[in-house]
């Protein structure tokens, strides 16, 4: 079984932000297995606020979810572009997914190109309008544009604008028409792994897809 990224695989990672792999696996102990030995090379998983390394996603519906998640706003519907940590003073740098078992009605991930979303009208008011960022008792302002961050924070679940200009600008980017950069859609053993600060990504509609299972490791980045 494969546990590394071939070097095609790594370079796709570094100059696309993502790329997706196979697992022979063949039960839910044996993949998450390799889903963490994957992890390993990449860099140190992280508990999430799942409390668990491994963590195990499936739609819920709004009144079901978590709050500060997007699942408390979309419910099992699409969900906005968004990145995974947002609510860390860093956030994590690589995702690595995973789903054992599907169908072909099994709702898609996108991803978009973090630098595809921001329109030049608007860098101005994400370079300077605060939003807070909800993470209980260690809560703390940000925009989503920092100076020297390598990285656009954007998460609708966890950040609340500060100023009206901050709510509309947070509206504004839910409602842009971007069509994704690449559209995965899963197959059994499918492993897709994405760097968190260079593309976003969303969960197509769920609404038909109750029992979509997928798994979710989370990798630090530095100074996460």
């Amino acid at each position: 079984m494969e546990q590394v990224l071939p070097p095609a695989k790594l370079a796709a990672l570094q100059s696309h932000g993502w790329t997706s792999v196979n697992s022979a696996a063949a039960d839910a102990e044996s993949f998450k297995r390799h889903l963490l030995t994957l992890a390993a090379t990449l860099g140190t998983a992280t508990r999430t606020r799942r409390r668990s390394v491994v963590d195990e996603l499936v739609p819920v519906s709004q009144r079901e979810a978590q709050p500060r998640s997007l699942s408390r706003t979309t419910g099992t519907g699409a969900q906005p572009w968004h990145m995974d940590m947002a609510h860390r003073p860093v956030p994590a740098r690589y995702l690595v997914l995973g789903m054992l078992e599907c169908s072909s009605g099994t709702a898609a991930t996108e991803l978009l190109g973090a630098d595809l979303l921001l329109p030049d009208g608007l860098n101005e008011a994400a370079s300077t309008e605060p939003f807070l960022v909800r993470t209980g008792a260690k809560s703390f302002y940000a925009t989503i544009k920092g100076k020297g961050q390598p990285f656009l924070r954007l998460d609708p679940g966890c950040m609340e604008g500060a100023t009206e200009r901050a709510r509309r600008l947070m509206t504004l980017l839910a409602d842009l028409c971007v069509p994704p950069t690449y559209v995965h859609r899963w197959t059994p053993g499918s492993i897709l792994v994405l760097d968190n600060w260079k593309v976003f990504h969303r969960r197509a509609d769920a609404r038909d897809d109750p029992t979509r299972s997928l798994f979710r490791i989370t990798i630090l980045g530095d100074s996460s």
